[in-house]
């Protein structure tokens, strides 16, 4: 996700599509504050930028031929739900 925030992508992380769909986007994400784990293939990706925290639901590819086993498959904005995904963990 981070080399998606800064317009960095490339084929041995991020599947064909999702460098297709992201390719005129524009991230201003100051840091990755969250990576949840909901299964082996989906998480949740908490970004702060100056208005605040933004979510995205990320969908995973895998497969053993990939360089690092898994590609991100897909990215999609999400609402902000729970308050582990803005809230500081100390």
């Amino acid at each position: 996700m981070e080399a998606i925030f800064e317009h960095n992508t490339s084929t041995e992380l991020h599947h064909k599509k999702v460098i297709k769909d992201l390719k005129d986007k524009q991230f201003q994400i100051d840091e990755i504050s969250l990576v949840k784990v909901k299964d082996g293939h989906h998480c949740d990706v908490v970004a702060r930028d100056a208005k605040g925290f933004r979510s995205y639901a990320v969908t995973l590819e895998k497969n053993a031929k990939f360089p690092h086993l898994y590609k991100i498959f897909d990215v999609q904005g999400q609402k902000i739900v729970s308050k582990y995904q803005w809230r500081e963990v100390r």
